[in-house]
């Protein structure tokens, strides 16, 4: 686990760098604080620095084979182990690194510019004014913190922390102390890059009249870059009141190079889990102190896990109305605790306690017998108990559960609800899957007036099957499984994380006798709102018919009164003429008079309409046509016909009028009245039996000054047409 870690911090590191690919005799300038090149076998590589000044740079690099060296004028470079240095600039210069290695492979070099040489060497007193730095802020603990890559330490990609970076140079044997403003809740996380040789840093926290030494000593022994593809070296320490943090970086040895990162976090103290549900896991990640509430059931066990340290922390739980603290417990690295929920715990509370720095992963575990429902260890003791909260077995497939014995549970009791007609008889049978030794099944068949119990029956395992079945009537009876002994599973104390004893139940049901189909007499409001419902709807079922017998005597009546005037188009036209009326309005009324003709008979008809017709009459069929005045058209331009049928003997079916133009461009029907489906030059009718009488009105679009009529269709199921033998013209 650590290999991989290791790894994976290494690849972090080199993701985070710029890669950059450099040839002989060409220099490139180095840009960022990490940076990765690619050598090849016996090819030098040759890269830039520029320095403002007299200054002094930590530079350390990783590879497997290869040697680095500085070189140019004005600069002094001390080497202290295979792979750090340091480079002194005596004034604004240019230098050079030269990299060669005898195999292919990527270097990566870390280069810190411009060590800070003038850190106080005198620990300022409490009351006493001093400069302070900057430290890196990381607000959001996601975007510094990654858990994935095996640690709780920082992970402040070398491109952009500038903010975090600060260094050193002990020439002396004296101390460097650095000043860092903190506010109460506040965490340092200090977290060494690289030293040329053993360094340590030990932190004091001062207030305007005190000061504390607090946590301990945070050291490298030896020469070391965060390059090596170790674990971070880290190390935090949080306040507990406002102040400041003077933090005292020494040596044994008399000059020493360092730079470390130094992350200020903020204060946290409270993190709601509430609404979130912990059966997917959740991980805290946190410093020093931390309560998160959870929404906890009580039927849910909590895995605490300490993937990546060690952490202190206390369990509370919501219990009837008030919180119960729990005990302090430790948990190693690695470690896993399982914590149980009293019987009616609604909410609980996880409280790492001081602990630097830590990740706790979090999952629930459901232990419930069957939907979120633990069986109870009893059944009800009368009828007026509310029962919905035993869990009800399914008779027709089976169901899983389990002995919590962690929590002493030892008995489970189900309802089961059989259902039929009265006096219905009915066996049921329960039989156990799984290790059924200790175990026993106990059947109840309950009085569904009384509450008492009729019959029961106790079974315990023959050999390495466990069954059990009775008799029952219709209604709720209850089935218990229980441990003949409960004392010897539950020797350990409540809680104690121990195995579950698991169970399946199989079950299957009998009816002896359907016993008799109940029949009860309908009360007197049954009968009163029965009786009103089938007058009310009765009497809406006769609003369409009187409805229709109206229509159909308005309709006659209009009929009638078409057939007594006769020249119906004539008088349209006579209308139009006087003004007496509209276009629109006549539109309308003819419309009607479609309807009200095709009631009249044959000869009724032909003379409500007018004496200017064309008419053609055969053995089997009668048509007559009529023109309109053309300022009934609704097409502008369109040329409006009444054609009338009647049909003398036979039924028509896929009937279709068809006007063709003798001569010139073919018509094309643009408007029909009854609205008729029509497509070019035809009107479809559909079907029509013998008797039947239809008048259509039709307006054609085309240039053509005559037109033909004709009907096609099948009468009797053979093909057949009716052409009017007279040419209807558009002007007389």
């Amino acid at each position: 686990m650590r290999a991989k870690a290791v790894l994976l911090l290494a690849l972090i590191v080199w993701a985070s760098a710029p890669l950059a690919h450099a040839q002989d005799q060409t220099s490139e300038f180095v840009t960022s604080r990490v940076t990765m090149w690619e050598l090849s076998e016996g090819e030098p590589v040759t890269v830039s620095i520029q320095t403002d000044g007299q200054q002094r740079s930590l530079v350390a690099w990783s590879c497997q084979q290869c040697t680095l060296e500085a070189n140019g004028e004005h600069i002094t470079s001390i080497a202290y182990s295979a792979k750090t240095m340091v480079v002194e600039a005596h004034q604004a210069t240019t230098y050079s690194l030269l990299m060669t290695s005898s195999v292919s492979e990527v270097v990566t070099v870390m280069v810190v510019e411009a060590l800070d040489e003038e850190q106080p060497t005198v620990r300022p007193a409490p009351s006493e004014t001093a400069s302070t730095i900057d430290a890196g802020r990381c607000t959001n603990l996601s975007d510094c913190i990654d858990t994935d890559t095996g640690t709780v330490a920082a992970r402040i990609p070398s491109s952009t922390d500038a903010d975090f970076l600060v260094s050193g140079y002990l020439n002396s044997s004296s101390d460097e102390f650095i000043v860092i403003d903190i506010q109460e809740g506040e965490t340092i996380e200090w977290q060494w890059l690289a030293a040329t040789n053993d360094v340590t840093v030990q932190l004091y926290h001062q207030t305007t009249t005190d000061e504390v030494l607090i946590g301990s000593i945070h050291t490298i022994h030896e020469a070391f870059s965060e390059l090596d593809g170790l674990p971070p070296r880290s190390m935090w320490w949080t306040a507990h009141e406002d102040g400041r943090f003077v933090a005292r970086v020494g040596s044994n040895n008399t000059e020493v190079a360092w730079a470390a990162h130094v992350i200020t976090y903020p204060a946290l103290e409270q993190q709601s889990l509430v609404g979130q549900d912990l059966h997917y896991g959740a991980e805290l990640v946190g410093h020093d102190s931390l309560t998160a509430v959870i929404d906890w059931r009580d039927t849910d066990r909590l895995h605490l896990h300490a993937r990546l340290g060690g952490l202190e922390l206390r369990v509370d739980q919501f219990f009837h109305g008030s919180w119960v603290d729990g005990e302090p417990f430790s948990l190693g690295k690695g470690d896993s605790s399982t914590i149980y929920p009293y019987p009616g715990t609604t909410a609980g509370q996880l409280r790492v306690l001081n602990t630097p720095a830590f990740a706790l992963e979090i999952l629930a575990d459901s232990f419930a017998d069957q939907d979120s429902m633990e069986a109870p260890s009893y059944r009800p003791v009368d009828l007026e108990v509310n029962n919905s909260t035993w869990p009800l077995l399914n008779l027709t497939s089976s169901t899983s559960g389990e002995f919590t014995l962690s929590v002493h549970d030892t008995v489970d009791t189900y309802r089961i609800v059989v259902d039929g007609w009265e006096d219905s008889i009915h066996f049921v049978q329960f039989s156990l899957d799984g290790n059924v030794e200790g175990l026993e099944l106990q059947l109840w068949d309950i009085d569904q007036v009384t509450g008492e119990v009729l019959g029961t029956d106790i079974t315990r395992p023959v050999g390495d099957e466990l069954s059990i079945g009775l008799q029952v009537g219709r209604g709720t009876h209850y089935f218990q499984i229980r441990f003949q002994n409960a004392s010897e599973v539950t020797s350990h104390l409540w809680g104690e994380d121990v195995n579950t004893h698991n169970y399946v139940v199989q079950a299957s049901y009998t009816l002896i006798d359907e016993g008799e189909e109940p029949w009860y007499p309908p009360s007197d409001d049954a009968v009163f709102w029965g009786t009103f419902a089938r007058w009310f709807l009765g009497m809406l079922f006769l609003v369409p018919a009187v409805y229709l017998g109206i229509s159909l005597r308005r309709s006659r009546a209009y009929a009638e009164e078409v057939a007594n005037m006769k020249q119906r188009l004539a008088w349209y036209a006579k209308r139009l003429d006087s003004g007496e009326s509209d276009v629109k309005a006549a539109r309308l009324d003819m419309a009607k008079a479609l309807q009200a003709v095709a009631q009249l008979d044959w000869q009724e008809g032909l003379d409500a309409w007018g004496e200017q017709r064309i008419e053609h009459r055969t053995e089997h069929l009668a048509m007559a046509v009529w023109k309109v005045d053309e300022r009934l058209a609704k097409q502008d331009g369109a040329w409006p016909l009444v054609v009338g049928i009647h049909v003398l003997h036979g039924a028509w079916e896929l009937a279709a009028l068809r006007f063709d133009a003798p001569s010139g461009a073919g018509f094309e029907v643009v408007h029909a009245e009854p609205r008729f489906l029509f497509q070019g030059e035809e009107v479809f009718l559909d079907a029509m039996n013998e008797g039947h009488r239809v008048y259509v009105l039709v307006e054609l679009q085309g240039e053509a000054l005559t037109v033909d009529v004709e009907l096609n269709g099948r009468m009797d199921n053979v093909p057949f047409a009716a052409r009017v033998p007279v040419t209807v013209a558009r002007k007389d």
